[in-house]
């Protein structure tokens, strides 16, 4: 995390500074950070009464090493499906990411403490008075391999957050999850961007992200499958990884996915259905009957992604690919071809069409854990 390579989408603080920065990521960035936004309305860095409300700056508070300190977003609330335990759901990188001793000595365990607001946020201290939950569990990330979710939970303290599950600038949402389609309007609660909105770009996509194995520690790459791409690029910053991205709705959205990397061009996030399966929790949110929805060109979706993964090993071949995707264009599906960047190689190598499913390139950048 300290890695100057990734100079461009992370976001720290130093131990010994006096003051935290403007902006946040459990992937960090030097403090002076370029491109400011106009602060949100509402403060998702602020430490906040209890019991808190979600979408906000915390973290783990052992998140720190090598002369940096790192923080994400504290998503959503959720619950054990066989009983009352509330839990704060948020990625594993900001959660547990601290995977070797390495520059601190220490590696993530159950029990350590979930701080609100995060560390990048208070100047690198641990102040037992933020602390509003405690690790649980979380899906592992493997260096150079495979995987579906980048989840994790942390068992609430007693009183320390909202118990409806209420989201800052979004509210309470429905306990129900949705499924993702192409087009799909959606939005997010995070702590370093706020408030944003999106549509849903590109399903079962296949994508390697760029992690650190500790706050400024060494890079390693894992490949997931099965997930969500959201644009514009600015859905999600440096910092926002651990967001809930539900239903662009008024009132009471449903859950799609959970948010956790991306790049300049493009967000990708975990379906919800996979995060809740794995981890073995359901969302607490407003009750309803779950809808019978009816998803567009579903059909024709599902054919499309067959025909992706029977060419998986060459669209993963052309040079610069950072991953593939089913999208829709001008009302058919479409394999999205991610490329970091489209150079002639790249044009070259990329197949026109798949088996009659039009082959389109999109130039993404690096793909990182935010």
């Amino acid at each position: 995390m300290k890695n100057r390579r990734f100079s461009g989408w992370m976001i720290a603080a130093v131990v010994f500074a006096f003051a935290a920065t403007g902006l946040a990521s459990d992937d960090p960035l030097p403090t002076k950070a370029g491109g400011a936004a106009k602060p949100p309305a509402v403060s998702h860095t602020a430490r906040q009464s209890r019991p808190i409300q979600l979408g906000t700056s915390g973290g783990s508070v052992v998140d720190l090493a090598n002369g940096y300190c790192c923080s994400g977003t504290l998503g959503a609330l959720v619950k054990d499906t066989a009983g009352p335990t509330q839990y704060i759901l948020s990625n594993t990188h900001v959660f547990a990411g601290d995977s070797v001793p390495g520059g601190n000595g220490v590696v993530s365990e159950v029990g350590d403490a979930i701080g609100q607001p995060g560390l990048v946020d208070v100047s690198c201290q641990d102040i037992v008075a933020d602390h509003v939950a405690n690790l649980s569990d979380w899906a592992p990330l493997v260096p150079g391999g495979t995987g579906s979710v980048d989840a994790a939970i942390a068992e609430v303290i007693s009183d320390k957050v909202d118990p409806t599950g209420r989201i800052l600038e979004i509210g309470t949402i429905s306990s129900q999850p949705a499924v993702a389609f192409a087009g799909q309007s959606v939005k997010k609660s995070g702590r370093t961007s706020g408030l944003t909105t999106g549509k849903v770009a590109g399903l079962n996509a296949t994508v390697t992200v760029q992690y650190e194995d500790e706050c400024g520690g060494n890079a390693f790459t894992t490949t997931f499958t099965g997930q969500l791409l959201v644009t514009p690029g600015k859905f999600l910053k440096s910092g926002d990884s651990g967001s809930l991205m539900v239903e662009n709705k008024p009132a009471n959205p449903r859950p799609v996915g959970l948010l956790y990397a991306g790049s300049p061009k493009v967000a990708v996030a975990n379906p919800i259905q996979d995060v809740l399966a794995i981890l073995g929790v359901t969302m607490v949110g407003a009750q309803g009957a779950s809808a019978a929805d009816v998803y567009p060109l579903a059909s024709e979706v599902a054919q499309a992604s067959k025909v992706k993964a029977r060419h998986a090993a060459r669209l993963s071949a052309v040079p610069m690919a950072v991953g593939h995707a089913i999208g829709v264009t001008k009302g058919r599906p479409v394999i999205m071809l991610l490329v970091e960047q489209s150079t002639p190689a790249a044009q070259e190598a990329a197949p026109a069409a798949l088996e009659g499913i039009p082959v389109e390139i999109w130039e993404v950048g690096q793909i990182v854990a935010y």
